[in-house]
């Protein structure tokens, strides 16, 4: 999740502003500018015999806060952060702390990042987390503020397991700090995605309870695997088992080697399974990797048999192609590269091949009526979303619909005084995540071509400054605001869209 935040610069001692007032007035503006660049993770553990917890992990970019002088030659800056856990009115937890950067000796010099790791300690239930983050080296420190749905389901009497960390780096532990686990120094990995130089991924999670269901003690199988995002099919040569000791704790650190993992969204699984091979629990977490360099293997699509399926009954070539482009919304990075150069050949068989193992793969017991339920849904998108120059799967909204399915709620403002016609689409529940949105927007009044500007899915595009575009009809595509960062437009007549974005209805 980005956040961001209002920064200002250290003020100047009043002996020598008269002496330093022609570079103190430059770099205060700059800094004035400035906004803070953090991201949060946050994880959810169990403590047997006590409450669970949910651990919160902010980085912050160095270069994105304002360094203060308090030695001779040496700087630092300051951010407060206030966390705040509600149920309702009710606060049920909250921390407020002043976080200092490492020290450094050159301002002009400043690159990577500074973290934070705090534990809250919940009950069971689903709570709102509000954060709020202040650059106290500002003149006139602006807090910006944040909040979203967390959910803590540790249950003390059956198997369960914690949330998954991806981790950044580890070492034996030789004291207790906020980042000590089980006899390491784990330091989180904050932001989840995977450059072509990273080559391995390593993680974290703590199992429980597996002692209240196998009283007579043994072992119990763990199985972790990457699976594409998109699809939710297992990427080959990326699955793994291991036996687990009985226990009401059990840890689980491994690494895998993602060398040849290809360019791709895709999700972490852990999963506890009993001795005849049934779930017990779950869990995942939603990581990107970047890797250009890493070949697409289709060997699976070459051998595969199309004779007497549904694929092998489509003979047209434009249709073929009509068929794989629509698939867009629900295909991974590697087969969508894959379609996207096969609709350029005139390669009937191998488009056959592909259309039927992509449906294959989704639903092996029968892969023609995932087709012809995925289509009838293209075709609902292209009766309600089509343009003049796009087909409705082409169009965002189309596009966020066939890839997540109906929204639970869709908030219309087609005219509302001084914003572009906007759509707000509300899921209770969409790719593993809760209570979630969509914001499109619509540049003019006849074309019926909505654009996703926000979105607070994971994956998905994310701007913070969103009603500053839906509101820029009325005060003009240059208005930033009268503050720094600013978010929300001033309050005015008829003004919905932040009302409705927090409160759907």
């Amino acid at each position: 999740m980005n956040i961001f935040a209002a920064q200002t610069h250290n003020a100047m001692k009043k002996t020598v502003l008269s002496l330093m007032l022609c570079l103190v007035l430059p770099f205060t503006l700059a800094a004035q500018k400035k906004s803070i660049q953090s991201f949060l993770s946050y994880t959810t553990y169990c403590v047997p015999g006590d409450k669970p917890f949910i651990e919160n992990a902010l980085s912050f970019d160095c270069s994105s806060v304002v360094y203060k002088q308090f030695e001779p030659g040496k700087f630092k800056a300051t951010v407060e952060i206030l966390t705040i856990f509600k149920q309702g009115d009710k606060v049920c937890n909250y921390s407020k702390i002043a976080l200092d950067s490492p020290v450094v000796t050159d301002t002009l010099q400043i690159a990577g990042a500074f973290l934070d790791q705090q534990r809250f300690s919940l009950d069971n239930g689903e709570y709102t987390m509000e954060i709020s983050i202040t650059d106290l080296n500002h003149p006139n420190p602006i807090p910006f503020k944040t909040e979203q749905t967390v959910v803590v389901d540790l249950p003390a009497n059956k198997p369960c397991m914690s949330d998954i960390l991806l981790v950044d780096s580890y070492q034996k532990s030789t004291g207790t700090t906020n980042f000590t686990k089980n006899g390491y120094e784990i330091i989180p990995r904050v932001y989840s995605y995977y450059l072509a130089k990273t080559n391995s991924l390593t993680f974290y999670a703590e199992l429980y309870n597996t002692d209240k269901f196998y009283k007579d003690g043994g072992q119990y199988l763990v199985s972790y695997y990457i699976e594409s995002y998109e699809s939710s099919v297992r990427m080959k040569d990326f699955s793994f088992n291991k036996r687990m000791e009985v226990s009401n704790v059990n840890v689980l650190m491994n690494t895998i080697d993602i060398k040849q993992l290809p360019t791709g969204n895709y999700y972490l699984v852990v999963e506890m399974r009993d001795r005849s091979n049934n779930l017990m629990a779950s869990n995942s977490t939603f990581f990107q990797r970047y890797n250009p360099g890493c070949e697409v293997n289709m060997e699976d699509i070459a051998s595969t048999q199309v004779v007497n399926t549904f694929a092998a009954e489509i003979n047209n070539l434009d249709t073929l192609r009509e068929y794989i482009r629509c698939l867009d919304p629900r295909c991974s990075e590697t087969e969508r590269d894959y379609a996207y150069n096969l609709i350029k050949t005139d390669d009937m068989k191998t488009m056959q091949q592909f259309l039927y193992t992509f449906w294959s793969t989704r639903s092996p017991l029968n892969p023609k009526a995932a087709w012809d339920e995925y289509y009838a849904q293209v075709k609902r998108v292209n009766a309600s979303y089509s343009t003049k120059t796009k087909k409705g799967y082409m169009t965002d909204r189309g596009y966020v619909y066939l890839k997540y399915g109906t929204p639970d709620r869709i908030m219309e403002e087609p005219s509302e005084p001084g914003a572009y016609p906007y759509e707000i689409w509300h899921y209770y529940e969409v790719a593993n995540q809760r209570n979630k949105r969509f914001v499109f927007m619509s540049r003019d009044m006849v074309t019926n071509d909505f654009e996703l500007i926000h979105s607070d899915v994971v994956g998905e595009i994310n701007n913070y400054r969103w009603q500053m575009m839906i509101y820029s009809r009325f005060y003009g595509p240059d208005y930033t605001g009268d503050i720094i960062d600013q978010t929300e437009v001033p309050d005015a007549w008829g003004t919905r869209a932040g009302d409705l974005y927090r409160n759907p209805r």
